[in-house]
């Protein structure tokens, strides 16, 4: 009695568990779901890439071309020395809502794509 009890629950398991993928196109629960699992991988994952490179390479582009001349190499040193840790500290809040921000709207409608767990600029 109990070996046919555990056959039948883990017979039902594997057939829930094989039909997943086909309910995994986006909205209801199963979006939420994949958005959910998408937001604890991509916030942190945003906070690194856009406090160590996004931020800091917008600022000092930006300042040297605030500056004067975008290619002079004078504007670039002087970008680059404020930019740099300019763009590391506000690159951690603005990375944190970056990856919430692209795991609710990516994970809800690819949930548990590769997409929804890459956050990144195109």
């Amino acid at each position: 009695m109990k070996s046919r009890f555990t056959s039948t629950l883990l017979a039902s398991a594997v057939a829930v568990c094989a039909c997943l993928p086909a309910l995994a196109d986006g909205g209801g629960p199963v979006g939420a779901l994949g958005a959910a699992t998408a937001t604890v991988i991509d916030t942190p994952e945003g906070m690194v890439v856009d406090s160590l490179y996004g931020c800091p390479k917008k600022c000092s582009k930006g300042l040297a071309e605030a500056f004067g001349d975008e290619n002079g190499w004078k504007q670039q040193i002087v970008g680059a020395v404020i930019g740099i840790p300019t763009g590391f500290v506000f690159g951690v809040p603005y990375g944190a809502f970056h990856g919430m921000h692209h795991a609710w709207n990516v994970g809800y409608d690819k949930p548990f794509s590769g997409d929804s767990f890459i956050v990144c600029d195109k």
